[in-house]
C-alpha cells in the first residue's frame, strides 16, 4: 500500500464571563442544562448557552463554561487549559498577547488576531481570541479557540454531544505500555505489526505520511484506542527503542502515531492481511524508488508576483494541488510537498526537506513578472548545481520537463535559463529546475493561466514520469 500525504475548532479562554456554576454541581451537567449566560462579545451584548469540558474523563469545575462562537467552542484559558489542563498561561493588557505553553508546544496569539504562532510557525485561527465581559461577574476574560489550541498543544480533542461539553485528553493516557514484543531485525528489515480486530475491512484503514512532524498516522475507523494502547496486540521487528508510538481517539477514528525518537523523515510501507497490520519502516531511498519534493512558489505572508487581480502564490499552489491528485495514483513516485496549502516555507525549508529526503529531483513551480506585454514560459536551472551518481544534471532534468510545460501553456517558448544565484536551486544537492508558467503581468496571458491550472499540474506530474522514465534511479 502506498502512503500519500493527507493534511490531515474550538475556543479557549483566559477566564471566562458568566453566571456562577453552583459548588454542588459539575460543570459537566451544569452545560448539559444549557444554562443561558449573557456576555459581551466583540462589542455587542450577546446570550450564550454554557459548554462543559471534560478531561481524561472527568469534569474540569469551572465557573467559566465555554460558548459557540460561529462553529468553534470557546473555553476559559485560565479555568480549563491553565487550571484544568496544567497549561502555562499568560497574558499581556499591554500588547494583547496570549501563551499558551505545554511541554515543548508554545502557542502564541494576539487578542483579535486571525492568526496564531505554533512554536514560531503561522497559522489561522478558526476565530480571533476575544476579551468577553461577563454581566454577572462584572468582569473581563480572554477566550481563545478550544479545539484549536488542544490539538496543537498536544491533545486530543472532541465534542460529546450528550454531556455537551468538549473532551480532552494526552497522549500520555492512552500511551502503550512498554512490554511489546521485540524480535531480531529480519534481512535489514525494521517495522511495526499490529494485530488486526476481526470486523475490520481494509477500507477502515488509512494511513497519513505526516512527514512534516517525522510521524505516520494509521488511521482506523471505530474507537480501538483500548486494544491498540494493549502492547500484546503489537510486535517490533528490530530495535522498538528508536520509535515512540501512541494511541488516541478522534472524530469517530483510532489514531496510531508511529514515530522515530530522532527527529528524522522516514518512508513507510503498510501491508496488510485479515489478521495483521505491518508497518515497515527505513531512510526514504531505502523504501522509494522514485523520490521527488515538489515545491509551490511563495505563500502564506509572500504573495509573489501580484497583477491583474492574481496572486503568484495561489496559483503555484493550484497547479501543485493538480498534480498532487496524479501523483497520488502513481505507486511509483513518491512525492514530498514544500506545502499544500497557504503556509511560507522559507527558502531553506524548501532545500532542506530536500536534501532531509534524499530526493532524486526537487521541482519548483513559479509564475514570472515583468512588463504587461511581457509573455512565454520559461525553465531556471543551476549550471553549477548537483549532478547525480546516475549521470543526471540540473540541465538534463529541465530540459525533459520544460516541453511538457511549454506544450501545456501554449505560450511562447522562451527555453532553458541558467541562474546560479536561485537559493532553492543553489541549496538543494539533488537535480533540481524552476519552471515559471507564464506572465502575471500580461492580462492576456494570466487570464489563461488562472482558466489552465489543472492542465499545468498534469504537465508537472507527466514531465516528472518521463524524466524518471528517461534517468531512473537505478534502485
Amino acid at each position: 500500500m502506498r502512503l500519500q500525504k493527507l493534511f490531515i475548532t474550538t475556543l479557549l479562554s483566559v477566564s471566562v464571563i458568566g453566571t456562577a456554576i453552583p459548588a454542588n454541581v459539575s460543570a459537566a451537567s451544569y452545560a448539559t442544562t444549557k444554562r443561558t449566560y449573557t456576555l459581551k462579545v466583540a462589542g455587542k451584548k450577546q446570550k450564550k448557552k454554557a459548554r462543559g469540558a471534560i478531561y481524561n474523563g472527568k469534569t474540569i469545575k469551572t465557573k467559566a463554561p465555554g460558548f459557540l462562537r460561529g462553529d468553534t467552542t470557546m473555553y476559559s484559558a485560565s479555568y480549563v487549559f491553565q487550571k484544568g489542563l496544567g497549561v502555562s498561561y499568560s497574558y499581556s493588557s499591554k500588547t494583547w498577547k496570549i501563551t499558551l505553553k505545554k511541554g515543548s508546544k508554545t502557542i502564541t496569539m494576539k487578542r483579535g488576531s486571525k492568526y496564531a504562532y505554533v512554536n514560531g510557525k503561522k497559522k489561522k485561527l478558526p476565530t480571533p481570541a476575544r476579551r468577553v465581559y461577563s454581566y454577572k461577574q462584572k468582569k473581563n476574560y480572554i477566550y481563545v479557540p478550544g479545539e484549536f489550541c488542544a490539538k496543537n498543544l498536544g491533545y486530543s480533542y472532541s465534542w460529546s454531544s450528550s454531556s455537551y461539553a468538549g473532551t480532552f485528553s494526552t497522549s500520555n493516557s492512552n500511551k502503550a505500555s512498554s512490554s511489546v514484543t521485540t524480535l531480531p531485525a529480519t534481512n535489514g528489515e525494521h517495522y511495526v505489526q499490529l494485530d488486526k480486530p476481526e470486523g475490520l475491512s481494509e477500507n477502515d484503514i488509512s494511513t497519513t505520511d505526516d512527514y512534516n512532524n517525522y510521524r505516520l498516522i494509521v488511521n482506523i475507523k471505530g474507537n480501538y484506542s483500548s486494544y491498540y494502547s494493549d502492547a500484546s496486540h503489537r510486535s517490533v521487528i528490530g530495535d522498538s527503542s528508536f520509535y515512540s508510538y501512541s494511541v488516541a481517539y478522534s472524530n469517530g477514528y483510532t489514531k496510531i502515531y508511529i514515530k522515530p525518537r530522532k527527529a528524522t523523515i522516514k518512508g513507510f510501507e503498510v501491508t496488510q492481511t485479515d489478521s495483521y497490520i505491518k508497518v515497515r519502516y527505513d531512510s526514504p531511498k531505502a523504501m522509494y524508488k522514485q523520490i521527488v519534493v515538489l515545491d509551490a512558489g511563495h505563500g502564506g505572508s509572500d504573495s509573489g508576483a501580484v497583477a491583474n487581480g492574481y496572486k503568484e502564490k495561489n496559483m503555484t499552489l493550484k497547479i501543485v494541488q493538480a498534480a498532487k491528485s496524479y501523483f497520488d495514483n502513481d505507486p511509483d513516485i513518491k512525492v514530498y510537498y514544500t506545502r499544500l496549502s497557504d503556509t511560507y516555507p522559507s527558502l531553506t525549508e524548501r532545500s532542506d526537506l530536500a536534501n532531509a529526503v534524499g530526493a532524486d529531483r526537487f521541482y519548483s513551480v513559479h509564475i514570472n513578472s515583468a512588463g504587461s506585454s511581457a509573455t512565454g514560459t520559461e525553465t531556471l536551472y543551476n549550471s553549477k548545481g548537483y549532478k547525480s551518481s546516475t549521470g543526471l544534471t540540473s540541465y538534463n532534468w529541465s530540459a525533459t520537463i520544460h516541453p511538457y510545460i511549454r506544450s501545456a501553456t501554449g505560450f511562447t517558448n522562451r527555453g532553458l535559463v541558467n541562474r546560479t544565484g536561485l537559493a532553492v536551486l543553489r541549496h538543494t544537492k539533488t537535480s533540481s529546475t524552476l519552471t515559471e508558467i507564464g506572465f502575471i503581468s500580461n492580462k492576456s496571458e494570466a487570464k489563461k493561466m488562472n482558466s489552465n491550472l489543472t492542465n499545468y499540474g498534469k504537465a508537472v506530474y507527466n514531465s516528472t514520469k518521463a524524466s524518471f522514465s528517461k534517468n531512473p534511479t537505478g534502485r
